[in-house]
Parts: C-alpha cells; structure tokens; sequence
C-alpha cells in the first residue's frame, strides 16, 4: 500500500507538470492577451455609451429650445396639430406663474411677521407718554425715591 506522503508527492509533480505545460504552449498567455483586450472592449463600450447619454441630453436641450422658439413665434396663432399643445402649454404657464404668484405672497407674509421689531430708546418712550398725557402726574401721589447702597470695604455694591 502506497503512503499519503508518496501520494501526494506524486498528486502535487502531476499537476506542476500539467502547470509547465501550459505555460510553455501560451495557453495562459492567450487566457491573459484575451482576457485583457476584452478588458479594454468593455472599457471602451463603456466610454462610448457615457458619450451617447451626454449627447442624447445635450439634443432634448436643443430640441427643448426649438420648441420654445417655436412656441414664442406661433403662441398667437397655432396651426394644425400644434393647437392643442399650445393650449395645453398655455394653461400650465398659468398655472405656474399663479404657484408663484401664492409662493411670492407667502413670502410678503413671513416677511412681515419677521420683520424687526423698532427699537426704542428710553427718552423716546418718556417723550410720548409726556406728549400724549399718559405720563406720570405728581399730584397722581406716586413717589420715586433713589437710593443708593453703601459700598463695601472692596469697593463694590452688594446686590
């Protein structure tokens, strides 16, 4: 009975052999040269196909602009097939600019709820209230009295 060592031994210079092998017929060689200009074939289908969306784009917009250009020559008078688009085109530019009309409006409005409120100095304040006869009457019985707190022996009012 063969051992597991002879085994493989013999398993592992098979396959080296099979290895040598097709490396000196340039099967691996033409698996790689194949495999790399398939590479590139996907690569480059994949730069072409980038180019024909950016195209593709690039004529809806010049289509988009012929049919503006179209519409702003014909918008008066619509021939054929064209007026029911117009009219349809028509009513949607109405119905857009009366969405901005209300959007423009909301805006007014946060605006002026917004807006800051006046600044008031006290003499401004005192000065109406003299003016408008809300001020304070000394026969009204109200007395104001100041005082001042003593400083401390560190120079600062106590609170």
């Amino acid at each position: 009975m063969a051992s597991y060592k002879d085994i493989i031994t013999g398993t592992l210079n098979n396959i080296a052999g099979k290895v040598k092998e097709a490396a000196e017929s340039g099967a691996i060689r033409d698996i790689y040269e194949h495999g790399a200009s398939r590479a590139k074939s996907y690569g480059q289908i994949a730069k072409l196909s980038l180019e024909i969306n950016g195209d593709s784009e690039e004529l809806k917009k010049v289509y988009a602009e012929i049919g503006r250009l179209y519409y702003d020559q014909a918008k008066e008078a619509p021939e054929g097939y064209f007026a029911p688009l117009f009219e349809q085109a028509g009513s949607l530019i109405a119905g857009i600019n009366d969405k901005q009309a209300q959007i423009q409006a909301m805006k007014e409005e946060f605006e002026a709820e917004n807006a800051p409120a006046v600044d008031a100095d006290f003499e401004s304040v005192v000065d109406e209230t003299e003016d408008d006869g809300t001020g304070v009457d000394p026969e009204d019985g109200i007395e104001i009295e100041i005082i001042e707190e003593p400083a401390d022996e560190s120079g600062t009012t106590e609170d």
